[in-house]
């Protein structure tokens, strides 16, 4: 038993040296890649900054397995279990996603709402401007 604690201690320390060592270009990579559906989130690269997240903030992930973006919910919970971070999201039907730190990219995103109702207000200011200028009959 001891031995397992040892090797599971000494591999987080290589993994803390390689990431110190070599800087994670591939994860700019994947936000580029998926930069339109990741424009108001912020990347959480740390299972620190993971932990402390506000719920109730909108949460996409990146699978590091497939690489494929998921698209998340709202974040209602977060959790330790077996020495791993998890972050429960509950999808706009109603589902629940159990969302573990280790095998995905988080990306946060904490006030969405104001960020919609901004682009409606903005989108509503633009149609107005239009009306006052004429291009639409009032009836």
């Amino acid at each position: 038993m001891t031995d397992k604690i040892f090797l599971n201690d000494r591999l987080k320390e290589i993994d803390i040296l390689v990431d110190n060592l070599i800087p994670n270009d591939y994860i700019n990579k994947l936000i580029e890649k998926y930069s339109d559906d990741l424009k108001y989130y912020s990347y959480i690269n740390s299972v620190n900054d993971f932990s402390i997240l506000r719920l109730k903030g909108s949460m996409k992930y990146i699978n590091k397995y497939d690489k494929k973006i998921r698209y998340g919910g709202l974040l209602i919970k977060i959790y330790q279990k077996n020495n791993k971070w998890y972050g429960v999201i509950k999808k706009s039907n109603g589902n629940k996603n159990y969302v573990c730190f280790d095998t995905n990219y988080i990306f946060y995103c904490e006030n969405i709402g104001e960020i919609n109702n901004k682009n409606f207000r903005d989108g509503l200011e633009y149609f107005i401007s239009d009306i006052n200028k004429g291009e639409y009959d009032l009836i």
